[in-house]
């Protein structure tokens, strides 16, 4: 079976996209899979939460030459993940949730693609992250899908404001 059709996701407009958020594995069988999509999906929540790119760490010692999956398992690995986080989130009352969005992301990108959690349980864990914040199904907007179908309405889920609801 050809890899381009087993799973089309990795893939944007039949070119291979940033090497930084294609999973390891990838490169051994070539073959796109869900959970290479949840490896990629782990490389943009830990961009989302140390402000760094994923080919360039900033905050990295200058001789290091790695990417920011390299930089993260370096730093779980002294026990130092916590200073991953973007400096300017902390402080703001939600610091353990950054924690809890930190470890959810270096879930997705272990190694073993066996080990990565699916995109299922991605979604249950950033919604139990964001129960806090009045995250519910019931929360939802409709906006108008891309297929330009204006009669079609997707649903999104989204965050009320806490003081909406008091």
């Amino acid at each position: 079976m050809n890899p381009i059709d087993t799973h089309l996701s990795t893939f944007v407009n039949g070119e291979f996209g940033d090497l930084a958020y294609v999973a390891p594995e990838y490169g051994r069988t070539l073959v796109a899979t869900p959970k290479g999509d949840v490896y990629s999906f782990g490389v943009i929540l830990l961009e989302l939460v140390t402000g760094e790119k994923p080919t360039h760490v900033s905050k990295a010692p200058e001789s290091f030459k790695g990417s920011l999956v390299e930089w993260i398992t370096q730093l779980s690995n002294d026990g130092k993940l916590h200073d991953a986080i973007e400096t300017t989130l902390v402080g703001k009352d939600v610091d353990n949730e950054l924690f809890q969005f930190l470890k959810l992301a270096c879930n997705c990108v272990l190694p073993p693609p066996k080990e990565r959690p699916t995109m299922f349980e991605v979604y249950q864990l950033l919604r139990a992250i964001g129960e806090r914040y009045h995250f519910t199904a019931e929360d939802e907007i409709l906006m108008p899908s891309d297929t330009g179908d204006v009669d079609y309405l997707e649903e999104l889920i989204v965050a009320r404001d806490v003081n909406e609801s008091q």
